[in-house]
């Protein structure tokens, strides 16, 4: 029986997360970089039961990292809903 392969890509502050799960053979996260700014980076699990989800918060830290911390959001007035 052939193996499947859920291939998936999530955007996170101009990087796209490329998402790829195995079932049980496991799973892995790649970091596409914007374009002109380096390679792909595979994200390397720290334990061996890592979850999808523990390497897709590792690979925003590192992201959160390079960029440094995100601003604050500014809310204006008079571009909020207004109650009908």
């Amino acid at each position: 029986m052939g193996r499947l392969t859920a291939v998936s890509f999530k955007p996170y502050r101009g990087h796209q997360l490329e998402l790829r799960d195995s079932g049980r053979i496991g799973c892995a996260v790649i970091i596409h970089p914007p374009g002109g700014r380096g390679s792909p980076h595979q994200v390397t699990a720290g334990k061996p039961d890592a979850t999808l989800a523990d390497l897709i918060a590792q690979a925003k830290a590192m992201i959160d990292a390079v960029l440094g911390p995100r601003p604050p959001i500014v809310v204006r007035p008079g571009y909020g809903r207004r109650a009908i």
